[in-house]
């Protein structure tokens, strides 16, 4: 558990349609138990994936066959498309370790590319964990900018655990969108924005809420809140790296196949 600071009277959240229940969609999709709805706010789009459970295979598969499609959408794939995946997040804190888990299991390519020795099939793919400030003391959009001058994709993936306002979409909920990401923003510790407007790449992020603040569930007028995360946290995030990270590779690398356990 977490303690945090944060407005007494603002509840933070890091889903759009959380953050404005009213805005407009484009698009709702059901497939079986799992709703879809595609958004648009200031010309980005974002979709917002609900489900109940993926916790056993049949449930996980079919969630992972809309996310594949989903995000297919965004990433757009292109023969000379370059990526660079990163996860957000600290690897040491279990609800926020969602990036770093997922690019765990992302499969990097860049390497081959360099030496001409690739497959049919596969994309250029670089990943990176640039970890909090907290453990560095360095600016996640400090590094990224720095890798992106180095490597020169051209497209960026970014993995984040969110923050939700609604304790029923804890861990049920994937967004992805183009608009880019704010770390910290969900908890008022924003740091640097990482979007096309920040690194002049096209950025699709996807997050899913692993955490909601006490002053959802309880009317408390304390100006400290608790962060609190589901008791099985340990067993979901692991579940959910796998599926984002199937999902993107699945995407990148049409020749990928392979099976959770």
């Amino acid at each position: 558990m977490h303690r945090v600071k944060i407005d007494n009277n603002l509840i933070r959240t890091d889903l759009l349609l959380e953050k404005n229940p009213m805005i407009k969609e484009v698009e709702r999709k059901n497939y079986k138990d799992i709703k879809v709805v595609t958004s648009k706010s200031n010309n980005n789009l974002y979709t917002t994936i609900f489900f109940n459970d993926i916790t056993d295979t049949t449930s996980y598969y079919n969630l992972e066959k809309v996310l594949v499609e989903e995000l297919s959408k965004y990433i757009k794939l292109k023969k000379d498309d370059r990526f660079l995946v990163i996860g957000l997040g600290n690897a040491k804190s279990t609800p926020d370790s969602l990036g770093p888990l997922t690019i765990d299991k992302v499969l990097p390519t860049k390497y081959l590319f360099d030496l001409g020795d690739v497959e049919e099939g596969y994309s250029n793919v670089s990943i990176y964990k640039p970890d909090v400030i907290g453990n560095t003391g360095i600016e996640s959009i400090t590094i990224i900018k720095s890798i992106i001058k180095e490597i020169n994709p051209t497209k960026v993936i970014i993995i984040d655990s969110l923050k939700a306002s609604n304790i029923d979409r804890l861990t049920k909920t994937i967004q992805i969108t183009n608009s880019g990401i704010n770390p910290g923003s969900g908890i008022n510790n924003n740091r640097g924005e990482i979007s096309k407007k920040t690194i002049n790449r096209e950025v699709i992020a996807i997050g899913i809420p692993t955490v909601v603040d006490i002053k959802s569930l309880i009317n408390n007028n304390s100006n400290e809140s608790f962060i609190v995360t589901p008791t099985n946290i340990d067993f979901v995030i692991e579940r959910l790296s796998m599926l984002i990270s199937n999902s993107v590779n699945k995407n990148l690398h049409k020749n990928y196949n392979r099976q959770i356990n």
